[in-house]
């Protein structure tokens, strides 16, 4: 619904899947963004997006020396939307917060940070894995990467809110 808002203000180019009964619904996270778009979004919320260190620290939430969002149990269904086990997005919210509050840490959709992945600069960060992805993608410290041209149904993004 806040994306709605944005292409219609921005006249910003809508995103992959814009139309899909599955993707883009005004509970759900965005995807179909490249990291550009998501950006462009930060910018015009007056906020920006996570580097990856930034990133890790909100989703463990202040839990310290754990793999996952909600301590070192496994993933399942009642913890995390991964492995297609929901077949597809979920609204924002179907699985508990972790101890900041923040919903969907780990899985339901990867999220660009803006960090690259490496000195090449060729790569953007990728983290949290998605509906899609193993159990092992929702590690805390689990990377992925594409280039920043990339748009998919698995990655959207969060913005981050500097406090002063």
């Amino acid at each position: 619904a806040q994306y709605l808002k944005f292409v219609e203000d921005t006249k910003h180019r809508e995103p992959d899947f814009w139309n899909h009964p599955d993707y883009n619904q005004p509970d759900q996270p965005v995807v179909g963004v490249r990291w550009h778009d998501a950006l462009a979004y930060c910018v015009w919320a007056g906020k920006r997006l996570p580097t990856e260190k930034e990133w890790e620290w909100a989703a463990r939430g202040g839990l310290e020396d754990k793999k996952y969002p909600w301590g070192n149990h496994p993933p399942n269904s009642a913890r995390a939307n991964y492995d297609e086990k929901a077949g597809k997005l979920t609204p924002i919210g179907s699985y508990s917060a972790n101890g900041y509050g923040l919903y969907d840490m780990a899985g339901n959709v990867g999220e660009w940070c803006q960090d690259w992945y490496s000195k090449e600069q060729e790569y953007r960060v990728i983290k949290g894995g998605s509906w899609k992805k193993k159990a092992s993608h929702l590690r805390i410290s689990s990377r992925d990467n594409q280039t920043p041209t990339f748009r998919s149904k698995y990655v959207g993004f969060r913005c981050l809110v500097d406090v002063k």
